[in-house]
């Protein structure tokens, strides 16, 4: 089975506007957070047919980045603290 990040954003009573937070549950299910890490960049980039050039960090992706402060290994809630945010290799405004 294939999971993909994402929210009912869109439902009556649902918003979007913590997609970060919004990993917690899947740690709440007792998922790792290395795993739930996977979930939001590997596997949403595949499910987006974008697997091919994005959802990892390796020679010929596009070198979309999201830096943080702090270690979301150890702590989800880094997610929520962006520092830096880079689409193709150039930081994004």
């Amino acid at each position: 089975m294939t999971l993909i990040a994402g929210t009912d954003a869109g439902l009556p009573g649902s918003v979007f506007d913590n997609p970060a937070g919004a990993l917690a549950l899947y740690e709440w299910l007792g998922f790792s957070r290395a795993r739930i890490l996977e979930i939001a960049t590997v596997d949403s980039a595949r499910a987006l047919g974008l697997g091919d050039d994005t959802g990892r960090l390796a020679p010929g992706y596009r070198a979309d980045l999201l830096v943080v402060d702090g270690d979301p290994l150890a702590d989800l809630a880094a997610l929520g603290k962006v520092r830096r945010v880079m689409a193709g290799g150039r930081l994004a405004a």
